[in-house]
C-alpha cells in the first residue's frame, strides 16, 4: 500500500535586499529637482511636494555619478539612455541581492545549483537577454534553469512574482524558486510640469529584493526539515481585484523620453471606498479577519495611500508603521518596496498571519497572506 506524499506548502526560505551606492536627502532632492524641473514650476510647491511625501532618504542610480549624475537641465535623456541606466543599476543591484539571499539559505540548506527556478520582475525596464539570463552566468546557476520575467505590472509585481513562486512549488515540491525584483525608478524622472509628474519624481526611488521560496511538508526529509525551521514566512494565499471604471485612474506608458507615470488625484479615496470589502472577502475565505492579522505591509505609494488604507480598514498607526518607515527610509521603489516591509515585520519578530496589499495600473490590487 503508497502512502499519499503530503502536500507542500511554499515558504520565503530567505530574503536579501539591496540598493543603489548613491543616499540623497530630502535637501539634496529639492536642490536636483530645482536644476531639472521646468522654470514656470513654482519652486515652493517642489518644497511643499517634499515635506508631504513622507521620504527623507531614497537611494538613486541616476545620481550616481555627481550632483545631476543622469539628468541635466537642458538634456533630456532619450528612453534608450534610461533604458541603459536601468540595465547597469538593476544587474548590479540583483546580484547583491541574489548573492545575499542565496547566502542566507546555505544555512537552510538550499545551495546555488539547487535553484530550479528563476522568477524576475520590474517594470521600470527591458531587456533581452534579461536580468535572468546575467543571475544565471554570475551566480553559476544551472543552464537548465526554468525561467519567467513579470514585466510593466507595476507596484504590485511582488506579489505576482511570488504568486508564480508558490504556483511552482505547489505543482512540484522539490523546486526551488529564486524570485527578484529589480527596480530603477530614477531612470524616469521627467523634465514636466506636470502635477503627477513632479509627485512622481519626489516619491520614486530604486531598490532591489530577492527571496528564495521553497517547500515545507510534514514528513519531508532532514533537508526539509531543516528549512521550515528557518521559514520567514508561509505563502498561504494571494488574491487579486480590477476595481471597476478606474483605469484612467493610474497608468504607466512608455514615451519617447522614458516611461511616463499618470496618477489621478482620485485614487486614495477609491481604495478607501472600495479595498474593505475585497479585503474581508478574501480573508473570510481562510477564516480570517481584519482583526486576526498581526503583521500589515501596505505598499507606500504615498503618505495618502497609506492612510487611505489604514482608514478603509481600520489599522492603528502601529500597524502602518513599517510601511510609513520604510516609505521615510527609501521611497516608492515600486515592485521591490514590500519585500523591504516584509524584511522589517520579519526583524522586529511581528507575529503572523501577515497581510501585504499593493496596488498598480488598472486601478489593480493585489494581496498576499502569509502565515507561519
Amino acid at each position: 500500500m503508497s502512502v499519499a506524499a503530503p502536500t507542500p506548502t511554499a515558504c520565503i526560505a530567505s530574503l536579501a535586499t539591496a540598493h543603489p551606492p548613491f543616499r540623497m536627502s530630502r535637501d539634496e532632492w529639492l536642490a536636483i529637482a530645482d536644476a531639472i524641473s521646468p522654470r514656470e514650476v513654482d519652486r515652493a510647491v517642489l518644497a511643499r511636494l517634499a515635506e508631504r511625501s513622507g521620504v527623507e532618504s531614497r537611494w538613486c542610480a541616476a545620481f550616481d555619478e555627481g550632483r545631476l549624475g543622469f539628468y541635466k537641465p537642458d538634456e533630456i535623456p532619450g528612453t534608450a539612455e534610461r533604458m541603459a541606466l536601468w540595465l547597469r543599476a538593476a544587474r548590479a543591484m540583483t546580484f547583491d541581492a541574489a548573492t545575499g539571499a542565496l547566502a542566507r539559505a546555505a544555512s537552510a540548506g538550499v545551495r546555488p545549483n539547487d535553484v530550479t527556478h528563476l522568477v524576475t520582475a520590474s517594470c521600470t525596464g527591458f531587456a533581452a537577454p534579461g536580468i535572468d539570463a546575467f543571475l544565471i552566468e554570475r551566480l553559476g546557476l544551472s543552464k537548465n534553469v526554468t525561467r519567467l520575467n513579470v514585466g510593466f505590472m507595476g507596484c504590485h509585481a511582488a506579489i505576482n512574482a511570488l504568486a508564480v513562486a508558490r504556483s511552482t512549488i505547489l505543482a512540484n515540491r522539490h523546486a526551488v524558486v529564486l524570485v527578484t525584483m529589480a527596480e530603477v525608478s530614477t531612470a524616469h524622472f521627467h523634465h514636466h510640469a506636470r502635477l503627477d509628474q513632479l509627485i512622481a519624481n519626489t516619491l520614486f526611488a530604486d531598490g532591489c529584493a530577492a527571496m528564495i521560496v521553497t517547500a515545507t511538508a510534514a514528513d519531508h526529509a532532514s533537508r526539509e526539515h531543516t528549512r521550515r525551521d528557518h521559514t520567514i514566512a508561509t505563502l498561504h494565499s494571494t488574491h487579486s481585484v480590477l476595481i471597476p471604471e478606474t483605469a484612467t485612474e493610474m497608468a504607466w506608458s512608455i514615451g519617447n523620453n522614458g516611461f511616463e507615470m499618470t496618477l489621478g488625484a482620485r485614487v486614495p479615496d477609491i481604495l478607501a471606498r472600495d479595498i474593505r470589502a475585497w479585503v474581508e472577502r478574501a480573508l473570510a475565505t481562510h477564516g480570517l479577519t481584519i482583526a486576526s492579522i498581526k503583521g500589515w505591509a501596505i505598499h507606500p505609494g504615498g503618505p495618502r495611500v497609506i492612510d487611505a488604507v489604514a482608514a478603509a480598514l481600520g489599522l492603528s498607526d502601529a500597524a502602518v508603521a513599517p510601511s510609513r518607515a520604510v516609505l521615510r527610509d527609501f521611497g516608492n521603489m515600486s515592485s521591490a518596496t514590500l519585500p523591504f516591509i516584509l524584511e522589517r515585520l520579519a526583524r522586529e519578530d511581528v507575529p503572523k498571519p501577515w497581510v501585504a496589499l499593493a496596488f498598480g495600473p488598472g486601478l489593480a490590487g493585489e494581496m498576499l497572506v502569509c502565515a507561519e
